[in-house]
């Protein structure tokens, strides 16, 4: 909604002498500089398209954890309005970090999806129930963001979604980071971490002492410096993958792992066999079920990882102790800090697979 008062302008007939392609052009070198895109989100929730570019928020800003009360509020939303949930908590995570950061924009956009009065005014619908639509009440926010997008056509297919999309914001890089979003918090179907992290390394020395866990861990830490490959990695060794991932990685060309293929790799090892699929190892492989605490966790612990409580895991690593972890995410196989940064503001479901 922030881009209401380009709407506006137009009404005025600002821009009517100005081409569309020279518009977007303007808009493309006004956003901020980022680095190249490491990204890859998982797959997109069934409906909906898949992300394009550009995009400017998601590639500097990872999708976080949602509040379970307004998790809670999304899918109220989307059961009453017959969209994806995960379609509207992109727009909650693009527009306030799902109400983290819902204070009043310069635009003068409001409350958690950031409604604009004027438009609020004319879709804006009781959320909660209690008889009045209020712009800064987060159910109200989120019902009225889905009122206007059915309204938009979001029902109307992949391209209705992004027509609606882009009338809630003028922007192609707006469409395109919602549909970052939305393909994240949708989980897919096989497991990558989505981005390169401030916190990769890619050096490090084996664990010292014996144990199958110990084993299993310096198994996956002989492979740093290996190569991301979209389905790659065999209880033998490092291999080429499949195609394709979402962001359009053909795993068939690249020897090495991803985040499940290392973790079976390191596992076969020691002689336990688990599936390549993060979810199914953190969720349906037998394992022991550990808290979330440094303190009970114990080196060769499997973690995975998710944006909601219960979701979906898209990402698995082995903790090696001293709060980090070995992986195989974008940068390859690589050591990650558990205590800060991106993994650190993730869901964890911790697993053990040996004493």
């Amino acid at each position: 909604m922030k881009a209401i008062a380009w709407t506006l302008a137009l009404s005025l007939g600002v821009l009517l002498t100005v081409p569309l392609a020279l518009v977007l052009f303007v808009t493309t070198l006004a956003t901020r500089a980022v680095a190249m895109n490491t990204c890859t989100p998982p797959a997109s929730a069934i409906g909906l398209p898949q992300p394009g570019s550009p995009r400017q928020a998601s590639l500097h800003n990872p999708p976080t954890e949602i509040p379970a009360a307004v998790l809670a509020l999304y899918e109220a939303a989307a059961t009453r309005y017959g969209l994806p949930w995960t379609l509207l908590a992109a727009v909650g995570m693009e527009e306030t970090n799902h109400g983290r950061n819902n204070a009043t924009s310069s635009a003068g956009a409001r409350g958690l999806m950031q409604f604009m009065p004027a438009t609020f005014a004319s879709y804006g619908v009781d959320g909660n129930g209690d008889g009045g639509a209020v712009i800064t009440d987060d159910a109200d926010s989120i019902h009225s963001a889905a009122n206007y997008l059915v309204a938009s056509g979001a029902l109307l297919g992949p391209d209705g979604v992004r027509k609606a999309l882009f009338a809630y914001n003028h922007a192609l890089w707006y469409v395109n980071d919602v549909l970052y979003y939305a393909a994240a918090y949708s989980g897919g179907d096989v497991a990558e971490n989505p981005c390169v992290t401030d916190d990769t390394d890619t050096t490090g020395t084996p664990l010292t002492g014996t144990g199958p866990a110990t084993d299993a861990v310096n198994a996956a830490l002989r492979w740093l410096g290996t190569r991301y490959s979209w389905g790659g990695g065999t209880p033998s060794g490092p291999s080429t993958g499949i195609c394709c991932s979402p962001g359009g990685q053909d795993g068939r060309v690249v020897t090495g792992f991803d985040c499940s293929g290392l973790v079976l790799y390191a596992y076969a090892q020691i002689g336990i066999r688990l599936p390549h699929l993060a979810h199914d190892i953190t969720y349906n492989s037998g394992g022991q079920v550990i808290p979330r605490d440094f303190a009970q966790m114990r080196p060769g612990d499997v973690i995975g990882f998710s944006y909601t409580p219960g979701g979906r895991v898209f990402h698995a690593g082995i903790y090696m102790g001293d709060g980090r972890m070995v992986n195989s995410d974008g940068s390859g196989v690589s050591l990650d800090a558990l205590t800060t940064g991106y993994y650190s503001r993730l869901v964890w479901r911790v697993v053990r697979f040996v004493g």
